[in-house]
Formats: C-alpha cells, structure tokens, sequence
C-alpha cells in the first residue's frame, strides 16, 4: 500500500508538471503577479501544459519505448543514471526552444519569461549533474517549485503565498521521502536536486523579478 501511494505520488508530482503546477497557482490564485500581461490564462496554461509536460513526455516514452520495448513503467522511471543522460538532455533543449518562443515569438510577460527560463536552466543543470551521479529530478524541480513560490512570496507579500507554500513543502517532502522508499535514490541525489532546485529558482526570482 505504502508503495503504490509512493508510486502514484511520484506520478502527481512528475518533474514536468511543476511549470504548470507554478503557473496555474499564480495565474488563478495569485494574478497580481502576473498582470498586466496575462489575459487569456487558460490558453496560456494550456499551451505551458502542452509544451512543457506533455509533448516531451510523450516523445520520450515512446523513443524510449521503441529502443528497450518493456512496460510503461519500466520505460518512464529510468532506473539507471546512464539512461537518463539522452532524455534529460533532449527535455533540456527542448525548454529552451519552448522558452525562446514564450520570450521572443509570444511575448509573454517579464515574470513569466524569467520563470520558465530559470525552470530550463534546473533541467540544464540537472542534466549535466546526471553525468556524474544519479541526480533526482524530483527534489530539483519539487524545490525548484518551492524556491518560486518562497522567492515570489518575498517580491510580493500582498499575494499571500504562505499557504501555497506550505502545501508544497508537505508535498514535496512526502515525494522526496517516497523515492528514497521505493529505492529510486540515493539521500544524495535527493540532496543534491533538492540544492539545484532551490538554488536557482531563488537566485532567478530575487535578481530578476
């Protein structure tokens, strides 16, 4: 039971739904951070949604699929550091695509701009850290999410992060603590995510925003 809560945990929480999960919070509960600027939000969500988590989700599971042809899991959890390499760097070039276009073909609003930027330079980082240990995406982009909120929430008292905030870090804990359980992690992989994340996102907020 406690496996399959961790397994599922770690499914609700992917790396690739934190620009979502972000956007969808300021965008709906926190807009005066993002306005002037965002007046068609569901579209833009919506896209975010679409380029961000599942275009390359789905094109890395099925290439995935194509090479070692075993069940969905076993494709998407990446068990060894050595197959998480490609796909890691593939998903990087493609945030930064995805960002060039957001910043210079869509014009979308400074905040926004700065925050999808610094989500793609955490895959960045995370991607070249997987070169030499098996970093957990998970803490890098579960702490990246809280580093935003803590950063944001600093920039701008009047929007009221704090429950957001601590919703997050009881999440983000229980994911972080699920894959050590089910043996995905090393406590410093974990550790050194979790670093990556909250460093940049901290960094990115309260020099740019």
């Amino acid at each position: 039971m406690v496996r399959k809560l961790a397994v599922l945990g770690s499914v609700l929480m992917h790396p690739l739904l934190m620009p979502t999960y972000l956007f969808a919070l300021l965008f709906y509960y926190a807009p005066i951070i993002v306005r002037p600027g965002v007046s068609n939000a569901d579209y833009l969500l919506l896209a975010i949604f679409l380029t961000t988590f599942l275009i390359p989700l789905v094109y890395v599971t099925v290439s995935r699929f194509l090479v070692i042809r075993k069940n969905y899991l076993a494709v998407i959890s990446m068990p060894t550091r050595q197959e998480r390499v490609l796909p890691f760097f593939f998903i990087s070039v493609f945030y930064m695509i995805v960002t060039f276009l957001f910043v210079y073909k869509f014009n979308a609003s400074p905040v926004l701009s700065i925050l999808l930027a610094a989500f793609t330079v955490i895959i960045i980082v995370a991607s070249v850290t997987t070169l030499f240990i098996k970093v957990s995406a998970y803490s890098a982009s579960s702490c990246g999410l809280i580093g935003f909120i803590i950063g944001l929430g600093s920039e701008y008292p009047q929007a009221f992060l704090v429950t957001p905030l601590v919703i997050t870090l009881l999440i983000s804990g229980l994911v972080m603590s699920s894959r050590l359980y089910i043996g995905s992690h090393k406590p410093k992989d974990v550790l050194v995510g979790s670093v990556i994340g909250l460093t940049i996102s901290l960094v990115s907020v309260w020099l740019f925003v």
